[in-house]
């Protein structure tokens, strides 16, 4: 990997930088625009089109800005991975850095042009004070005029520009900091989405038709609240809360309103999911926290600790077999209700007792399954699996060897 700089960090196209610095995020090693920057200073303008292929397509390594030069330029994108992780690059921008700094200017950078005024034509001489003047402003050496200070400097691939003293930074490549890295605006500075009405004017009369409307099309106050953050911005551009949500609804006298529904939406949800919290926060559109704050700010966890001790009874009760056999491999399910090792316990005694009925007549594992299958009108695959889950074939697996 070369490690001199073909241009200056400035001059690689911002399209390029954004597309690499994407591509970063997208592989799950971000990285600063201005470190981007001094890694594809390493490659050459020609090398911009194959920059381009590889980060419009999806990432499948963690690559950083170095690692996708070094990809670049053919390294094998498995061996730049593990270069990546150890830090490897972490050198190469250093010695990157100090080779950049180490490279002598060109000779025409070096050398700075004087401009002088040519020396002036002869003419008739014509006795007046202007001309005079003129003369004695043309013998004079032109100096450099406001437009040549202004203008910009044009720079050469492998032209570095004079080190001029400077405190030095935390951390090299941070020049180009994240705006969430820096402190939030306050006061008159403040920016507020002007696509967004302010949240305080809930508050007022015609606030409360907004938030009736709103609760009918809602199972709950998150989702209350996700609707609200799409309109409304809080005081002074702050992210609205749960706790903005409730203060509006108890200022229109909505909360036992909306706390009604939830209660019917919770119950029948987990119910219909037959007591799994899991896939009742699924259908909620809730993660587990969000629907044990919102059982607990409802008052029911009675309620739903009853209908779960149902269930759980029910696939506790040895009434029907089949069932029990299937919910054997629901370990999810009976993990979530708290019973997956009773569970396996209970239904391994009880298959225990049914094969003890049958020991005598079955001399090997199908003549087994078969029997158990008939009597009890069972799937013979499904009991077989079951059987083996539970570790009740070895005995007549042994036999079969013998």
């Amino acid at each position: 990997m070369d490690l001199q700089r073909k241009r200056h960090p400035e001059d690689v196209p911002t399209p390029i930088a954004v597309a690499v610095s994407d591509y970063c995020r997208r592989a799950k090693a971000p990285a600063s625009p201005g470190l981007v920057r001094d890694a594809l200073a390493l490659l050459a303008e020609s090398d911009d089109f194959r920059v381009r292929e590889l980060a419009d397509a999806e990432p499948t390594r963690k690559l950083g800005p170095f690692a996708v030069v070094d990809v670049i330029l053919g390294t094998d994108e498995q061996v730049a991975e593990q270069r990546e992780l150890t830090g490897y690059y972490e050198m190469v921008r250093k010695v990157s850095e100090e080779n950049s700094k180490k490279a002598p200017l060109p000779e025409a950078a070096s050398k700075i042009p004087v401009l002088t005024a040519s020396a002036p034509s002869r003419a008739p001489v014509e006795v007046h004070a202007s001309s005079e003047t003129a003369k004695t402003r043309a013998r004079k050496p032109r100096g450099e005029t406001v437009k040549e200070r202004i203008a910009p400097h044009k720079r050469k691939a492998g032209e570095v520009e004079p080190v001029i003293p400077r405190l030095p930074r935390a951390l090299p490549g941070t020049a180009f900091l994240p705006k969430r890295s820096l402190p939030a605006p306050r006061g008159r500075f403040t920016t507020v989405d002007p696509s967004r009405a302010s949240f305080e004017s809930l508050f007022r009369n015609e606030g409360r038709e907004t938030m009736e409307a709103l609760i009918e099309q809602v199972p709950h106050r998150v989702a209350l609240l996700r609707t609200l953050e799409a309109g409304y911005v809080g005081k002074r551009g702050a992210i609205l809360s749960v706790g903005d949500v409730e203060d509006v609804l108890e200022h229109h006298s909505l909360f036992e309103l909306i706390e009604k529904k939830e209660r019917e939406v919770v119950l029948t949800s987990i119910i219909d999911e037959k007591g799994s919290l899991t896939r009742t926060a699924q259908s909620l559109g809730l993660s587990e926290d969000e629907l044990e704050k919102l059982i607990g700010a409802l008052g029911i966890d009675r309620e739903i600790d009853e209908v779960r001790d149902r269930y759980s009874r029910e696939a506790l009760a040895p009434g029907n077999l089949t069932l029990r056999l299937e919910m054997l491999f629901r370990a999810r399910y009976l993990e979530d209700l708290g019973i997956d090792r009773k569970f396996s316990e209970v239904l391994k005694k009880q298959l225990v007792e049914l094969i003890d009925e049958v020991r005598d007549a079955a001399t090997s594992v199908p003549t087994l399954v078969d029997l158990l299958a008939r009597q009890h009108a069972l799937h013979a695959e499904s009991l077989r699996r079951a059987l083996d889950k539970l570790g009740l074939l070895e005995p007549w697996t042994k036999k079969d060897k013998g």
